[in-house]
């Protein structure tokens, strides 16, 4: 896993974690994880904020002031999932703290319940645009668009006198500029580590020659100034299919934001399913970590969610705090689990409860 920007006081003073637990299900990953963090790294103090519906039960509010301090005043944010209470939470760690890189590894286990005929060599990492593109949502009425269509670079003009709407995507070089820095150095991280230094860019460019053609020119050019990365690129629609038809050709792959986010989901079904995928988001000052999954609200409060993500979520903040070799610890025994096959949870075709696979996994500390 990968620690992309160091927080601050982590070598100095133990770092304090804001926990923010989420909606329906994901509590009841989020707190036994804590447990296993805290036991493996005693010395860093997790301060648990509320939010949601529980917020407005106790404040009026989805996202109180109290929350928004604790956030601020911690050194990253563990975050579970939001399945709409916690949205204003989540909207906060992303564009209020500038979390501007979103990093999901996708590695099979030997003992994920992978839908491929040679699971075994997906070993990659999706860097994507966690600030910009379609994301936040800027929509509006149609009719709105008809003083921009004069500007000579619509191909088509909208459609006149009818019901409907817009979305408007943004991508600015600054922004292009970051993610291709951080996509470069995570890139040459792992080539120390024995991987190819290979980037692959996965965009419309043929479509959407000012937005996605100039993050396309600014990736490459960046992968450029370090002779000993490769570099490839594909348009997003054949890119999707090189991950199930060829995933040994990727390394680091670098997406926008919608894009990223769909595709990243996609691959977590290659490696087992969305229950297996962390997610680590880091900006200049501030990161927070949440799965890539949902709050899964059909398995809320049945004790049978698959706790993977969000433990190897844990070891991506782990990593970013300075302790390593914790993170590894936990890893090896997520790990250790998966191939003895014998405490697994439903999703990966086990029996094992949440809580029965935690333990299993803090046996083996």
């Amino acid at each position: 896993m990968y620690r992309y920007l160091p927080a601050s006081g982590a070598e100095s003073t133990p770092p304090t974690v804001c926990v923010v637990a989420g909606d329906d299900a994901a509590p009841e990953v989020v707190r036994p994880t804590v447990e296993v963090l805290h036991e493996l790294a005693p010395a860093i103090r997790f301060e648990e904020a509320i939010s949601g519906r529980e917020a407005v039960a106790r404040t009026g509010e989805a996202f109180p002031a109290e929350t928004r301090a604790a956030i601020d005043a911690a050194a990253c944010t563990l975050f579970g999932a939001s399945g709409g209470p916690s949205r204003p939470v989540l909207w906060y760690l992303r564009w209020g703290k500038l979390t501007a890189v979103n990093i999901r590894p996708v590695r099979w286990s030997p003992g994920y319940r992978s839908p491929m005929l040679h699971p075994e060599c997906i070993d990659y990492v999706i860097v994507r645009d966690n600030l910009e593109g379609m994301y936040p949502p800027r929509e509006g009425d149609i009719n709105e668009l008809h003083s921009l269509a004069s500007s000579g670079s619509w191909w088509q003009t909208p459609p006149t006198d009818v019901v409907g709407s817009y979305a408007v995507r943004v991508s600015t070089d600054e922004q292009a500029h970051r993610i291709a820095q951080a996509t470069c150095e995570l890139a040459l991280r792992r080539q120390a580590e024995g991987y190819p230094g290979r980037v692959t860019l996965g965009a419309k460019y043929s479509i959407l020659p000012r937005t996605d053609g100039r993050f396309r020119s600014i990736v490459r050019e960046t992968v450029q100034q370090h002779p000993s990365l490769t570099y490839q690129e594909f348009l997003i629609d054949d890119l999707a299919r090189r991950m199930i038809a060829e995933p040994e050709t990727l390394d680091v792959v670098v997406m926008g934001n919608e894009h990223g986010d769909i595709l990243a989901d996609a691959a977590s079904g290659t490696i087992g399913g969305l229950g297996l995928a962390p997610s680590g988001c880091y900006g200049e000052h501030y990161a927070y970590f949440e799965p890539v999954h949902g709050s899964a609200p059909d398995l809320a409060g049945k004790g049978v969610i698959n706790p993977t993500a969000m433990l190897l979520t844990g070891a991506l903040m782990l990593d970013y705090l300075g302790y390593g070799e914790q993170a590894r610890c936990l890893e090896q025994a997520i790990a250790a689990v998966y191939r003895e096959g014998k405490t697994l949870t439903v999703d990966q075709g086990g029996q094992a409860r949440t809580s029965e696979f935690i333990a299993a996994v803090r046996r083996l500390f």
